[in-house]
């Protein structure tokens, strides 16, 4: 059997290429120059006698072989991260880098005061922040993509440390009928066209409506949560979001608890907190000292 000779250079070069999706991209995050990227992958397909990458003027795309390479590619990675911060650690030294996947509203709302902490406490780790919906996060936590993720519970197959809970609240253009009041029962929507959040929380939702055996008269379906607040205020209908979600100008929206109150459970997720990095460790240990400290 023919040896194999790959260097970990080579790895990172593929896998940073098709993470930003380009070469001149990932030359500017390498510290390399472009020709050296394109070199490196070329060596790399070459000693694998496969082709990896394909290239057309739309841009780049990976190969069905080299999506299966990918995530071998990602996981030595993260071997090779785990190796410097465990030596590191044995010198005393607290270095190491973080890759963090996490959503909007637990980005502007939980995540702030944290890494200000987190930066002063650890100035030797560096946290890089990858944000998309709640589908997307939990993508990249079984893939590698990032060390740890911001997840809603429940979370099947990833092992969590809760970090906060946030209620579920119901919202109402200004002069809807039912601004009037504090708390609704989820029945009382029955009557309204519903707006559904695809951002994330869909199935939360849905298990609410499902638990008191009925269903949302659902009108629209919308990801972006700036066009469900503005649906809502040309009185298009109601929808229920985390309290997290909610803009900070609420002008022409009416806010509600739901009766009996509704929660969203939030945890960092990772595939296993016993082969986590050291600096992925400390993250979540402050992560609980944080939420801690701030109840």
């Amino acid at each position: 059997m023919k040896r194999i000779h790959i260097t970990l250079s080579q790895i990172q070069a593929f896998a940073t290429v098709t993470e930003v999706g380009s070469f001149t991209l990932a030359s500017e995050q390498l510290d390399m120059t472009q020709s050296a990227v394109s070199h490196a992958v070329a060596a790399l397909e070459k000693e694998l006698q496969v082709s990896l990458i394909e290239r057309d003027r739309n841009g780049i795309f990976l190969t069905d072989i080299g999506q299966r390479v990918l995530l071998h590619a990602q996981a030595m990675l993260t071997s090779a991260e785990h190796i410097r911060q465990e030596t590191s650690a044995a010198l005393g030294l607290q270095t190491g880098k973080v890759r963090l996947g996490s959503f909007p509203s637990v980005s502007a709302h939980f995540l702030p005061g944290l890494l200000r902490q987190f930066r002063q406490r650890y100035p030797g780790i560096e946290i890089v922040l990858f944000e998309g919906t709640d589908d997307e996060v939990r993508e990249w936590i079984h893939t590698r993509v990032v060390d740890v993720g911001a997840v809603a519970l429940p979370a099947e197959g990833l092992e969590t440390v809760p970090i906060a809970q946030d209620e579920f609240l119901t919202v109402v253009a200004a002069n809807h009928r039912l601004a009037g009041q504090r708390e609704i029962h989820i029945r009382e929507l029955l009557r309204e066209p519903f707006i559904m959040s695809k951002a994330g929380c869909k199935p939360l939702i849905t298990a609410m409506f499902r638990k008191a055996k009925i269903a949302p008269k659902t009108q629209f379906e919308v990801i972006d949560l700036r066009t469900i607040f503005a649906m809502v205020q040309e009185g298009m209908g109601v929808t229920i979001v985390p309290e997290m979600a909610l803009p900070s100008d609420r002008s022409g929206l009416h806010v509600m608890s739901l009766s009996p109150k509704q929660f969203r459970h939030l945890a960092f997720a990772v595939p296993s907190l016993e082969a986590i990095a050291p600096a992925v460790a400390e993250f979540l240990n402050e992560a609980t000292v944080w939420m801690q400290g701030s109840m």
